[in-house]
């Protein structure tokens, strides 16, 4: 009699996705055989897919251990975060009244109407009813859109400004009265299409995979059908000239300009994204679109083995990935070559544009052989992800010189375009790097974010801070010119969640404005009006000293090898703002709160405050005994505070009324590890010493 353990293994593969987790679980733990099985990677990444419609992610090499992790918190401990130019409510805040940031917020500088300097979280239990849980997150020009388990699409912000046209004046008006709607709305269809739900399973509209592009969002159906949204109400595209039954459409890709979709045996298939107002007024479900195909794209291995390698489509080899850029379409093969395209609408009868090689990704690599392992971006930059490790950037510029030379391989002439290679995301478990216009947002392995870039009219996206709050604490240098801030030249600065940081880096910066003898160090960090521009050496040795205490923020607190309080699956990033999926673990972010809290500043005798994170502090003094100590002790102050004004030490009084008043401000919020702390002097890297006092923080 065969029993289930003498199974071969590839058997027991084909049994586990028939299982949910419960039942695998304790499938697993029967025999000591089968509970070798029960942090199988294959099971597990597949199980949290399927559940929670979680994109691939082809350089996210997690095990076992780490998918399961993921399933469990998914459910209950993934949040989103969103920063930086919120002008359209595109991150899911609203303008006025907004609920604070849980936990830990306070009013700081860097929040005002119009953006948001620090990563803050989005209340899903205001989203609309039924939200359920976000699965995948991308940002468009003016919008944030979200996925969750379910299929369903919804969207923060408006999806393309312009449409329907209407005067500015109007378009504000407009605007302002829409401030009440809920954060998110659903994106609809048509009504012979009715929307998915969590008790009905609706495959047309329930959506499996979508991309957003600068003013437009695409959706690829879970039966194939491919929708696309210039306003909330979606429409059918129906190519004139492709074949798109059958679910032959693998992928669907926004850009900036053009939409696309990539159909097997076909290849990419792309056409504006601009589709023309009436398409919205008439009551057809379905637009009828003309399209273009990027020649030699369709090849496939199982069909097309037997041709002659001198085609176009062999030298080409199968596409792998695509993405849409301003203007071009960039695709690497499964030989391992990288191509542009120039996406022209309509193609020209004479001389139409043809796939071109960019070599310049070969000869910047080290690696032997050079081995592509993912291809993203967005608008004018893209990013090379090699099976090694390395990341190699390009951007418009690069392709622009390719188009206008159509080089074949690469000389050493200085003045031919070469891929940027930023050290620090070079062989360091970098996943994703997600592109708004002018900042970019690096994704590792181990769930943080670093970003990189400028800081465009001063809106926060990349996520430090505003380059006149506290955003030059992590080394933004401020542009006296025009509203930006920059970090230094592929410099990376960590992004960090936890709230309670923002209030370490705002106490930071009050002391190099108001400590005596700190604040000729901090003039050199501080950007003052009409005072000299930063010292550019002073505010990237005091970014780096940030960065490296940020760091250790939670020492202690998280075990070695297990996850932070705060781990990113997915960062998103568009114009100028940035979104992130986060996993909290709440219990052990408090953990790490609670070690950077001395104690109360109240008088022994008092019982120690109670403090809400969510911005609010309170005292329990109910108790009739509690309440007379209180009276005697303020008795106390009173009668002291006297007796100093009647010996006339005027300055001592003003200075302790002052602290009392500080205090009253602030809540009574207990005191922190660096309420005594100095703001750093430090050694910069020409080996010069900032000014003060205090001993050099080396």
């Amino acid at each position: 009699m065969t029993i289930l353990t003498d199974l071969p293994t590839d058997i027991l593969y084909i049994i586990f996705p028939y299982l949910d987790a419960v039942e695998f679980l304790a499938l697993t733990s029967c025999t000591k055989t089968l509970y070798s099985y029960h942090q199988d990677p294959n099971y597990w990444r597949t199980l949290t897919r399927k559940t929670f419609r979680i994109p691939p992610q082809p350089l996210l090499q997690a095990d076992g251990a780490r998918w399961q992790w993921l399933y469990r918190r998914l459910r209950t401990q993934a949040q989103l975060y969103t920063w930086g130019s919120n002008g359209y409510q595109n991150l899911g805040h609203g303008f006025q009244g907004a609920p604070p940031n849980p936990p830990g917020q306070f009013s700081d500088p860097d929040t005002n109407d119009r953006n948001i300097g620090w990563p803050k979280r989005v209340r899903l239990d205001d989203m609309p009813k039924h939200f359920g849980i976000v699965a995948d997150v991308q940002c468009g020009g003016w919008s944030t859109t979200l996925l969750n388990s379910v299929g369903n699409l919804y969207n923060c912000g408006e999806i393309d400004p312009s449409s329907p046209p209407m005067p500015s004046s109007v378009r504000r008006r407009w605007r302002d009265r829409n401030r009440a709607r809920p954060q998110a709305r659903q994106l609809t269809f048509p009504s012979a299409y009715p929307p998915t739900t969590k008790d009905r399973h609706e495959p047309s509209t329930a959506i499996s995979q979508f991309s957003t592009g600068r003013a437009h969002i695409l959706g690829l159906a879970d039966d194939g059908k491919v929708w696309q949204w210039n306003t909330e109400e979606a429409r059918l595209v129906k190519p004139l000239h492709v074949d798109v039954d059958e679910k032959n459409v693998t992928r669907v890709v926004a850009g900036w300009d053009r939409a696309s979709m990539f159909v097997n045996r076909t290849g990419i298939v792309y056409w504006p994204h601009d589709i023309p107002l009436r398409a919205w007024n008439t009551e057809a479900d379905a637009i009828l679109i003309d399209t273009a195909t990027v020649p030699g794209t369709g090849f496939t291995h199982s069909h097309n083995d037997r041709e002659s390698p001198d085609t176009l489509e062999a030298r080409i080899g199968q596409v792998t990935n695509h993405i849409l850029l301003e203007n071009f379409i960039v695709f690497v093969t499964s030989l391992n070559r990288v191509f542009l395209y120039h996406a022209v609408f309509p193609l020209p009868d004479l001389d139409p544009p043809v796939p071109i090689e960019i070599t310049a990704f070969y000869h910047s690599s080290s690696d032997t052989p050079f081995e592509i392992q993912d291809l993203q971006g967005s608008f004018r930059s893209f990013a090379i992800f090699t099976k090694s490790g390395s990341v190699l950037m390009g951007n418009r510029a690069m392709l622009d010189a390719f188009q206008a030379n159509s080089y074949d391989s690469m000389s050493t002439d200085p003045s031919h375009p070469i891929p940027t290679v930023i050290p620090a995301l070079q062989n360091n478990s970098v996943t994703s790097i997600a592109f708004g216009d002018h900042h970019s947002q690096a994704l590792r392995s181990d769930g943080t974010v670093v970003a990189y870039g400028t800081d465009s009219q001063c809106c926060g996206a990349l996520g430090l801070g505003f380059p006149d709050g506290t955003g030059h604490l992590p080394g933004l240098v401020a542009d006296q010119f025009s509203s930006r801030g920059t970090l230094g030249h592929n410099v990376g600065r960590q992004v960090w969640f936890e709230p309670l940081m923002q209030r370490w880096l705002s106490d930071m910066k009050e002391k190099a404005e108001k400590e005596g003898e700190a604040k000729a160090r901090g003039d050199m960090v501080l950007p003052r009006p009409g005072q000299p521009a930063q010292n550019i050496l002073a505010v990237t040795a005091v970014g780096d000293y940030f960065e490296r205490e940020g760091k250790k923020w939670d020492d202690g607190v998280v075990d070695e090898g297990a996850m932070g309080s705060y781990f990113v699956l997915k960062v998103a990033a568009a114009g100028w703002h940035t979104a992130a999926l986060v996993v909290v673990d709440e219990e052990q972010a408090e953990r790490a709160r609670q070690k950077h809290v001395i104690s109360s500043m109240m008088e022994d005798g008092a019982k120690d405050e109670e403090h809400d994170w969510h911005g609010g502090t309170w005292e329990d003094i109910d108790a009739p005994w509690d309440q007379l100590s209180k009276a005697l002790l303020w008795l106390k102050d009173a009668i002291w505070l006297l007796g100093r004004r009647l010996l006339g030490l005027q300055e001592k009084d003003e200075m302790v009324e002052a602290e009392r008043q500080k205090d009253a401000e602030q809540g009574d919020r207990p005191r922190y590890t660096w309420s005594d702390q100095p703001f750093p002097r430090l050694r910069m890297a020409n080996g010069e010493v900032m000014p003060g006092e205090i001993e050099v923080m080396e």
